[in-house]
């Protein structure tokens, strides 16, 4: 890896590491916390705002880049200026899509101290969500065509612009549900944003290569303040913000025509939040519940159900994602006529998954209501005795 890029990862990591101290202490005076209840898993009140040292990091990075090493911004540069929907701006692409990103993350960020301070109903937070979408793809995160294993490519139109926002809507949202134990989501976006970076040298994306090293950066500088016990977290703030970065990055990658391979390595990466989401519809569906409704039925809870403590669930996590990681960068080295055998391969294997998650669920349910149960009659023969 080139020195600037090792110089990037250090700026990232040296900026959240010192800054998340100080938005622990912001939030404590301004009494920022999150307060126990039969929902959480801590006993005592955590300061928020830990989202805000990702930020921090990332205008660290983006300082360095500009100031001190402009050559990175024009590396790989085809002289393209940025568009951002119909109007072309006089900065490069790659220096364009870096503000876009920069800028619409921190509006993600800025909704998530608004929930995490006083909060917003699901449907607007999604709708703005959806909003912010749009002009993320608008700035050029988009993708325009799909190129499949055999035949031509396939021209996306408009139903690119439909799949780029749903892609950013499931993203930005898997990493907010997977925030459920102390380090968990920032470990999780590490692991991906490590698979992404190992994914982007071959080919060399070098877009990818600067937000996946400040992502790295940041959850690894932040991780000591928010591992098991937790003294911060990151709030809706932080995964909002993590997520949008992942979702921008990984549909930079794929912006000049993506593969159906460049489009499943994503999906590897993030097998685990986005089966967690995708159970949580499931449940909530059958439940007769909201799609947002809170629960502690997430997979981190169930490992929690079984026994496992608060660490052992997160490190048990943290080898699953990054197990999946590294097969999605080995995957990306495969021949492209491979492609559709892995793809084929890993939609089976999500399937499987389902089926048996679906099974871990309905067995965890009958021990539950045979606990309960259990405890019901053990209070009505305590009430005959008496």
């Amino acid at each position: 890896m080139p020195l600037e890029y090792w110089i990037l990862f250090g700026v990232s990591w040296i900026a959240a590491f010192l800054s998340t101290p100080v938005f622990r202490r912001l939030a404590k005076d301004l009494d920022i916390t999150d307060h126990p209840n039969e929902r959480k898993t801590h006993a005592r009140a955590i300061p928020y705002l830990g989202g805000l040292a990702f930020h921090v990091s990332l205008t660290a990075v983006m300082v360095y880049l500009f100031v001190f090493a402009p050559h990175i911004l024009e590396a790989q540069s085809s002289g393209e200026r940025f568009h951002l929907f119909s109007y072309t701006f006089e900065i490069s692409e790659f220096s364009g899509r870096l503000l876009a990103l920069y800028v619409i993350s921190a509006c993600f960020m800025i909704l998530g101290i608004c929930d995490d301070t006083k909060p917003i109903s699901p449907q607007v937070k999604l709708i703005i969500q959806a909003i912010l979408g749009v002009v993320l793809v608008g700035a050029g995160f988009s993708i325009a065509q799909l190129t499949v294993p055999f035949g031509e490519p396939v021209s996306m139109g408009w139903s690119g612009w439909f799949l780029s926002i749903f892609w950013i809507l499931i993203i930005v949202n898997a990493i907010n549900f997977i925030d459920g134990l102390d380090g968990l989501a920032s470990g999780v976006v590490f692991f991906a944003a490590l698979a992404n970076l190992t994914i982007s040298f071959h080919p060399w994306q070098n877009f990818v290569c600067v937000i996946s090293l400040a992502l790295m950066g940041a959850t690894l500088g932040f991780l000591p303040y928010n591992f098991s016990p937790a003294r911060i977290f990151m709030g809706d703030a932080g995964s909002l913000y993590l997520g949008a970065l992942l979702a921008g990055s990984s549909l930079a990658s794929n912006v000049k025509g993506a593969t159906a391979m460049s489009l499943s390595l994503p999906l590897v990466i993030l097998t685990l939040p986005l089966l967690d989401t995708l159970l949580a519809i499931i449940r909530r569906g059958q439940k007769g519940r909201k799609f947002f409704s809170p629960d502690r039925e997430h997979i981190h809870h169930r490992l929690l159900k079984l026994g496992f403590s608060d660490r052992q669930a997160v490190l048990y996590v943290y080898g699953l994602c990054f197990l999946l990681s590294m097969s999605a960068a080995l995957a990306n080295q495969l021949p492209r006529r491979y492609s559709l055998l892995f793809f084929l391969v890993f939609i089976a294997a999500v399937l499987w998954g389902l089926i048996v998650f679906s099974a871990f669920e309905r067995r965890l349910l009958d021990i539950e209501n045979g606990k309960a149960l259990l405890t019901a009659q053990a209070e009505r023969d305590g009430d005959e005795k008496e």
